[in-house]
Formats: C-alpha cells, sequence, structure tokens
C-alpha cells in the first residue's frame, strides 16, 4: 500500500490500548498515511503550494470556533495549489498533470441556498482545513467539481492566492458604489490586500487602505492603492476625509473583524457609504448607532 506525508496540526497522546487520551493544540506532528482511494467522481490531488490562512492560525492553536480542541488533530490548509495525478472514471474536464486551485466548501447542493445558488451559505456547509481534513498532505482526494483550472503556466504561489483573492471578489461585488468610487479598506493583511486590489481591477476610482503596521501598508501601497493611512497615528474618520474631502467613502470594507475597530468604521461614514464585512468576528460587537 503506498503512503504518502502529511501534518496533522495538534499532537494527540494514546493509552496502551491505543485510545486518544489528551489533544496538544499548538503542536504538529507528521504522518505516513495511506494515499486516499478516488471514487468515481473524484480526482486525486498533489499539493504543489499551500497558503497560510488566519483560521488555520487559530484552529493551530485551538482557538477556532468551528474547530474545537475536542475536534484535533486537523489537517489544514484551503488555499492550495494542486495537480492532477489521477482521475476518476466520471471526470472528463480534466486531465492527468493539469494544475488546477480548489473550491474549499463542500456543499449539499440541495437545501435553499443551493437551489438558488448560494453555496456559500449552504445549510450543512463544511470548509476543507475546517470542518474536515485538508491539504496539508501530499495527496487529497476531491469531487471534481470543486476544481478550477488555472493557466497552466500560472506561478504557483500565486495560484494558492486564487481562494483569498476569491473573498476580496466577492466582498467588492457586494458593493453597489465602487465602480468610479471612493473605497476604503480596513486591514491591510492579505485579505485586506487581495480587497484593495479587486477593487482597483474593478473600476474603483480611488482606493484608500488603513492598518496600524507600517510594512503592510508599504506593500499595499506597491500593489496599487492611491493612499494609505496608519490609524494608529490618525483616526479613521480624519483619514477618510482627508483623502476624500467632503466626499467621504462610498464603500467602507472591514477586513479585521475587530469590534471595536467596527465602531470606528460607522463613525466615518457619510450617509449613503455602504459597509461590507469580511471578517470573522470572535465575540458579539455591541455598536452605537
Amino acid at each position: 500500500m503506498k503512503t504518502a506525508k502529511l501534518v496533522r496540526f495538534a499532537k494527540f497522546e494514546k493509552d496502551e490500548q491505543g485510545k486518544v487520551k489528551k489533544i496538544i493544540p499548538g503542536e504538529f506532528q507528521i504522518d505516513d498515511d495511506p494515499v486516499p482511494e478516488i471514487e468515481d467522481n473524484e480526482v486525486l490531488l498533489k499539493t504543489l503550494k499551500l497558503g497560510v490562512c488566519g483560521s488555520d492560525i487559530q484552529i493551530y492553536h485551538g482557538l477556532h470556533m468551528a474547530v474545537t480542541p475536542d475536534k484535533l488533530p486537523r489537517i489544514m490548509g484551503h488555499e492550495v495549489a494542486a495537480q492532477v495525478v489521477a482521475l476518476g472514471k466520471n471526470v472528463k474536464d480534466y486531465k492527468v498533470r493539469d494544475k488546477v486551485t480548489v473550491e474549499p466548501q463542500i456543499y449539499c447542493g440541495h437545501c435553499f441556498p443551493c437551489m438558488n445558488g448560494r453555496f456559500n451559505v449552504c445549510e450543512h456547509l463544511k470548509v476543507m482545513g475546517v470542518h474536515c481534513d485538508g491539504f496539508a498532505s501530499e495527496f487529497y482526494a476531491c469531487d471534481s467539481k470543486y476544481l478550477h483550472p488555472v493557466p497552466q503556466n500560472m506561478d504557483e504561489n500565486l495560484i494558492a492566492l486564487v481562494e483569498p483573492l476569491a473573498v476580496g471578489v466577492g466582498a467588492c461585488n457586494r458593493a453597489t458604489r465602487l465602480k468610479g468610487g471612493n473605497v476604503v479598506v480596513v486591514g491591510a493583511g492579505t485579505i485586506g490586500n487581495c480587497i484593495a486590489q479587486a477593487a482597483i481591477g474593478l473600476g474603483a476610482g480611488k482606493v484608500m487602505v488603513t492598518d496600524i503596521v507600517d510594512d503592510k501598508l508599504e506593500y499595499v501601497k506597491e500593489c496599487g492603492a492611491d493612499f494609505t493611512y496608519n490609524t494608529s497615528k490618525i483616526t479613521l474618520k480624519d483619514a477618510v476625509e482627508e483623502a476624500f474631502g467632503v466626499q467621504k467613502a462610498d464603500v467602507i470594507i472591514d477586513a479585521v473583524a475587530n469590534p471595536y475597530v467596527f465602531q470606528t468604521i460607522l463613525d466615518a461614514t457619510r450617509p449613503s457609504s455602504e459597509v461590507i464585512m469580511t471578517g470573522n468576528y470572535k465575540a458579539p460587537v455591541t455598536l452605537d448607532v
């Protein structure tokens, strides 16, 4: 039987009978498991590159709300560049050696949201690498309907960024005033940067990005942002007014999911501004409205 290496995040201790008696978050172990067998509609993928998401860090430390310590260890990873190495007999749209990325959301296809094309809010949604094992392994068996083709000469590091870029595009597509408008992105991490670049590509008039880390702001400026502000030195409201004047922001997109910061976002709006939230809040948000 062929085996392949994979990374399980969190270690576990077993008793003499081989039963798990203790889970230890903040650790990992490299195991050899059998190479997965594929079903008729599946492909066997070889992982080429893997991104590390903020949710992965939470899972690693046992802090993710969907991956409680009793669900560890978990094989993480949902931002992936992969290559097809074997095909199920019903798979016709791909061939061996094709490079692909993967839509990591497993949906039922039968609930009301799915029947209306809203697969991302499926009532039975599972995310690869979160609710079930992901791509931190040499090989992964995946239903071919979740694959997305990419240019075969595309840099593998960029292929792994398609998933977070899709988050950015999705956030921008929710805005009705983005095209030609003043757009503010709060947070210059990977998702914030992807949102900013998506906004530029989708025709925003001017794009402003804020953060409290200068290095991140310098990088997002290199990627095309028109204005950057460190909001540890200036309030978000003042930064928006300095960049855009009395028109202020047409769209403000939250990419930090911090309750305090969200109140500053509301304070920086004008009547008819659109506010879009992309972060995962870990606690209830109390707002002064």
